[in-house]
């Protein structure tokens, strides 16, 4: 019964992930003008925000994914 319940904690972990990841990419779009090209342009888009504010801004994103489905 442990196991199953870890199954769908890092099922729901892994689900979460993907659409924080794609909340990213959709902020990156809208903030540079265009899709990412490298994880590097990613990575450097993502550490010159303000760390409270990009959580916030993802998570917003990732609630309205949420609530569509």
């Amino acid at each position: 019964m442990f196991d199953q319940n870890t199954d769908i904690s890092e099922s729901e972990s892994k689900s979460l992930r993907h659409k924080q990841a794609r909340a990213m990419l959709a902020l990156f779009e809208v903030d540079r003008g265009r899709a990412a090209v490298t994880l590097d342009e990613i990575k450097e888009w993502a550490s010159s925000q303000q760390d409270d504010e990009l959580c916030s801004r993802v998570e917003r994103l990732v609630s309205q994914s949420s609530s569509d489905s």
